[in-house]
């Protein structure tokens, strides 16, 4: 039976496992306008991590039936959003343009039904990415999307810790040592907490009350210790990316460094003594069969279906190439050249490059642009731990996970704020409404290519 068809079931035998989500669009036509997507983004990232915890019984599958339903309620929530709005560039578009044609590519595998789904998602994904960056105009409106985030985060940090504490022994599967909470798969877990890493170590930082700044901080220590007990080495990776920032912050406050460590050596001792069945030992090894996977997909999959991958063909899994190598690309571009060929990986290879351009060029001008420069790095670092992360495994354009959602709201928001100043229009790249607080600068030199743009330049953003 396929798996749709088995989810279907479950939440047709018990139809109060949609009360949830039933409250989420109450809750959604309750709210007024200007706070839909606050609420919106925090429930995304607990319902997400929800429908990969099959240890919690039918309500994760009518979680992941609904994630899809999320995505729309993001996206009709930044469109109805009061206030300006940013103009988007016509290759930003490229990111929903891509998404519907990849659905035409999938209508003949044998996982057709949850394919088309898969694929329908993802379009309702990069719909609400592009249309959040759109919302996205002042500084404090990029700066509440950051907390709204990070309080989902927080959110759906319990349900990990959850499961570390009432079932320790059960949270590591099979005795393969990896911590896997409620079921989920622990690279899959990772990514939680590559994404909560950050947030709550800006949040910890930064956060107006002083008061809750520990708990941040103390939460972050204990997500840093479910990462390692989950042995996933890109998942670690990509938190040590995104906090380069932060350490280089710390390292010049003594006494934050001093609260931290603090916290750390609280925190992660008691994750250890719950996670006593955890294998740290993959961590001292490189070693990897992903060079010989793709290889072989370069070898014997792109050459027989370079341009239009899945599209026209028979019997091919969505998944994997079955015959050929018998595994998934463990690789986000590779995975997209195995459905569509260079038609739709060449174009996604292109943002991914642009994009990255667009937030280092940014990167450079951040002591000019509005609000605190830490979080301009922070974000920055975030998308480039992003696709390194991405070169190991597909999650990035991957449907139900907050870390691709956020991944197009960032791609899309660099290459708007970019595209602004490099057309002479730097006061309106991102408008400033908060008092002025103290920067995090790294460096006071201006960078040398950096240019006084003309004023009153044309603004890039249309009012409502």
């Amino acid at each position: 039976m396929d798996k749709v068809e088995i989810y279907l079931q479950l939440v047709a035998e018990q139809p109060l496992l949609l009360l949830p989500v039933v409250f989420c669009i109450i809750a959604f036509f309750i709210v007024p306008k200007e706070k839909r997507l606050f609420l919106t983004l925090v429930i995304l990232v607990p319902w997400l991590v929800i429908a990969r915890s099959p240890g919690l019984g039918p309500i994760s599958a009518a979680a992941k039936l609904s994630s899809g339903g999320a995505y729309f309620l993001i996206a009709l929530s930044a469109l109805v959003h009061p206030g300006p709005k940013r103009h988007i560039p016509g290759v930003v578009w490229i990111f929903v343009i891509v998404a519907v044609v990849s659905i035409f590519y999938v209508l003949t595998v044998q996982e057709r039904m949850l394919a088309i789904i898969l694929r329908m998602q993802w379009v309702t994904l990069t719909l609400a990415g592009v249309l959040t960056a759109r919302t996205i105009v002042y500084y404090s409106d990029m700066r509440k999307m950051v907390y709204a985030l990070t309080f989902g985060c927080v959110i759906a940090l319990l349900i990990p810790i959850s499961g570390l504490i009432l079932y320790p022994l059960e949270s590591f599967r099979g005795g393969m040592g990896r911590f896997q909470p409620w079921g989920a798969n622990a690279n899959q877990t990772g990514m939680l907490f590559a994404l909560a890493a950050p947030l709550l170590a800006y949040t910890g930082l930064t956060y107006q009350k002083l008061s809750l700044r520990p708990f941040f901080l103390g939460l972050l220590m204990l997500t840093i210790g479910m990462a390692l007990l989950t042995g996933s080495r890109q998942t670690m990776l990509a938190i040590m990316l995104v906090l380069i920032p932060i350490l280089l912050v710390v390292t010049k406050r003594p006494w934050m460094m001093f609260l931290g460590l603090a916290v750390a050596a609280i925190a992660i001792p008691y994750i250890f003594s719950l996670g006593t069945d955890a294998n740290l030992e993959r961590f001292g090894s490189l070693q990897t069969g992903r060079l010989e996977i793709w290889s072989a997909y370069f070898r014997e999959v792109f050459p027989r279906r370079p341009i239009f991958g899945l599209l026209g063909s028979n019997g091919q899994s969505y998944y994997k190439s079955l015959n050929e190598v018998g595994m998934h690309p463990h690789n986000a571009w590779l995975y997209l050249m195995y459905i569509g060929g260079a038609s739709i990986a060449l174009p996604m290879v292109y943002l991914t490059i642009y994009s990255t351009m667009c937030g280092f060029k940014l990167w450079k001008v951040r002591n000019y642009l509005p609000g605190d420069t830490l979080l301009y790095s922070v974000l920055v670092m975030l998308l480039i731990a992003m696709y390194i992360q991405g070169l190991f495994n597909q999650v990035v354009y991957w449907p139900t996970y907050t870390w691709s959602y956020l991944h197009v709201v960032l791609a899309s928001l660099f290459i708007c704020i970019w595209v602004d100043i490099r057309d002479g229009n730097f006061e309106g790249a991102m408008y400033d409404d908060e008092p002025e607080e103290e920067m995090y600068d790294f460096d006071e030199t201006p960078p040398e290519d950096f240019e006084d743009y003309e004023e009153g330049s044309e603004r890039s953003v249309t009012r409502e």
